[in-house]
Formats: C-alpha cells, structure tokens, sequence
C-alpha cells in the first residue's frame, strides 16, 4: 500500500505545502515551481521507518490480504486503510498510536456510521493480524468503541421495485434484475463473468476461492427473467465481467453508488443493491420458502441471517394477520 503525500494549496498562507513523514514543507506560492520542489523532495532516499511503524504494518497486513484474501476483500482492506494512513504519520509507531487518531479521521469524513465501523474494522483487524503473528505485543485499538451498525430497514416492494427499474438504462436495469430476482450479494454480481455461469442447470457457480469466506461453492440459481438477461450478456460479452455500464465498463461499486445517490435525489430514498437482497429474502418469507431452503439460496451456512429477516416482519400487519388466519384455521 503505498503511501504518497499529495501537495496542498493552503489559503490562509497563500502557499502550496506537503507534509511527508510527519514534517510540513511550505513548496511556495507559484504552482508549477512547488509541484517541481515536490517531485524533487519525493526523489530523495525515503528514510528507514521503524518496524513497528503503523504503515509498515498495515503494508504487510495487504501484503499478506493479497496472497491470501479473495481480491475484492483486499480491495476492500486496501481502501480503509489507504484512508487512515493518508491521516498519520509516516513514522508513526503502534507505541505512539492512539484511539484518538482513529477518531479524528472518521469525524473528519462525511460516512454513515456503517461506513465508520467498517473503515475502523479494516484498520482494527491490520493490527490484531499484526498481534496473531507476534510482530505486536498487543493492539492499543483492541477496545476502541465503534459506532452501531445500520440496519436496511427499506423493503423494496414489487411496485417500487417496477418505478425504480423504469428510471435507469438497460445495462442498470440488467444489475437490477439480477439483484431483485437471485438474492445475490452486490460483490458476486460485480464479479461475474461468463466462467461462472452453468446454464444446462440455471445457475451461476463461484469455486471455493472466490465465494464468500472461501470455505464452500456458491450457488446462485436463476429464474426465467434473470435467465434471460444472462444468456443476452454472454453472447455480448463472453470474456471478462457480464455486468457493465453503458461505456462497456464493468460496473464498479463506487459507480453503482452515485447511481443510487442520483436516485435518491429524484425521488428522496436511500436505496443500495443490499436492499434488493434484502428484499429478496423478505419476500421469499412472506411467499412461504422455509427458512433453510432460502439460507441455501442466499449462501448462507444457517438461518440466523434469515431470522432477522422475520424480526423486520412485524412491519407488515397485513402478512402477520393473514398468517394468525392460517395458524388458527
């Protein structure tokens, strides 16, 4: 993970500055000649950083994500982390770390509190990584509190589902439909490519060490529309990624997110592909699949995830009513 400061203009000094390795250089008020100091600073020998230098860690935590992890959980890691190192330091040891200059860098950024507790997981688990392996006594962020995660409360309804759908091209729509009618993770649909469809038995197959947890296959089965919109984007594209955008670029999950964020300024819903899984299983329950058949379908090991699910179900009277009809028949 490379660490690279960037210049900045700072108004109230009129001047271009970096700071590298904890020091901040005044570069000049001229742009061209600060950005010409800057490569030149940037050319000289880096200094040796302590070993239990809080980047030095954090590298070989992704060092070791990339051998080891699947790639968009590396992907993943990387992006935190890059976040929090931008942050601190260069020279900035585990001794010196603080729970406080975790704090600073989330208050700093405009993130729900789901996207905080991940970017503080990220960071947390490079440093419990770096404990497990002995190069760390301990983690001085071991205890830090994060904030509670969010719930996706929103329950896509067919009607809304069909008013959303109309609003976007057809290479959204095809994310779309695949996201309402297999339950699929967001990340398995970014990541699927002609290799992983079986359509002699309807379904998509991720091998072991791409699934999630990298401890079974996942399957994804297909229903006559989402069948559909597979068997058109494999004969469009049958090398590399199926789902992509109407430049022919695979679909990102920064670039699917400001897709929502236009959405939601149109119609003042918050809205992101986990919801339409979410969905998924909501109605599945309320359809009558037994709560291990669907676990089975959503890739899930058990059925805790589905329960939850049927928590949210007091929301719907309706479904709760005509289920009291049935049981007391």
């Amino acid at each position: 993970m490379p660490h690279f400061p960037k210049p900045y203009f700072r108004e109230s000094r009129r001047s271009w500055f970096v700071q590298i390795n904890g020091h901040e250089t005044n570069l000049g008020p001229d742009k061209d000649a600060a950005f010409l100091k800057y490569h030149e600073l940037m050319q000289q020998p880096a200094p040796l950083l302590p070993s239990e230098a809080v980047i030095v860690l954090t590298d070989a935590f992704l060092d070791w994500c990339h051998k080891n992890r699947a790639s968009r959980s590396y992907d993943w890691y990387k992006e935190h982390i890059q976040s929090f190192a931008d942050t601190i330091p260069a020279s900035l040891t585990v001794a010196q770390l603080r729970p406080f200059h975790v704090q600073q860098w989330v208050d700093g950024k405009d993130w729900s509190d789901g996207m905080k507790r991940g970017s503080i997981i990220a960071v947390q688990r490079a440093l419990n990584w770096a404990v497990e392996l002995g190069f760390i006594a301990k983690s001085p962020l071991a205890h830090f509190k994060k904030p509670r995660a969010g719930k996706r409360e929103t329950i896509i309804t067919p009607k809304l589902y069909g008013e959303i759908s109309r609003r976007f091209d057809q290479p959204f729509r095809d994310l779309l439909t695949l996201a309402w009618e297999t339950g699929a993770r967001p990340q398995e649909l970014l990541a699927l490519e002609g290799r992983h469809v079986d359509l002699g038995a309807f379904r998509l197959v991720f091998p072991q060490k791409e699934a999630k947890g990298r401890k079974h296959l996942r399957i994804i089965y297909l229903n006559d529309a989402a069948l559909a919109v597979i068997g058109r984007l494999l004969l469009k594209y049958p090398e590399g990624k199926l789902l992509r955008n109407e430049d022919e670029k695979p679909w990102t999950r920064h670039a699917v997110s400001c897709r929502f964020l236009r959405l939601k300024k149109r119609i003042g819903l918050k809205l992101c592909l986990y919801n339409f899984r979410h969905s998924f299983c909501h109605r599945a329950i309320k359809n009558g699949v037994d709560p291990i058949t669907l676990a089975n379908l959503m890739g899930h090991v058990d059925t805790a995830m589905i329960a939850r699910v049927y928590s949210n179900l007091s929301q719907d009277p309706g479904y709760l009513r005509d289920s009291l009809k049935r049981a007391t028949a």
